[in-house]
């Protein structure tokens, strides 16, 4: 999916320095990091990926899922 992000220079910086080391692109080394902050897991189909000595922080508290977010909004009458 294409949309328009304002990210901080040294964060969109790091993000191709990622991408052109594991050989691809810094929207797919982007996504992948999102996806393992927001899920505390990595994509199971993204396959093998080279070490780029980043670790994330491990994973707490509840993961927010569309149905979460659609129970809270019955909750609330939203």
């Amino acid at each position: 999916m294409r949309t328009t992000l304002d990210i901080d220079e040294d964060l969109l910086i790091a993000a191709k320095e990622l991408a052109i080391r594991q050989k691809t692109t810094a929207g797919q080394v982007v996504s992948r990091l999102l996806r393992v902050a927001l899920t505390g897991t990595a994509a199971e189909n993204s396959g093998p990926q080279p070490d780029s000595g980043f670790r994330g922080f491990p994973a707490r508290g509840v993961v927010v899922t569309d149905t979460l977010i659609e129970q809270l909004r019955e909750a609330e009458g939203i």
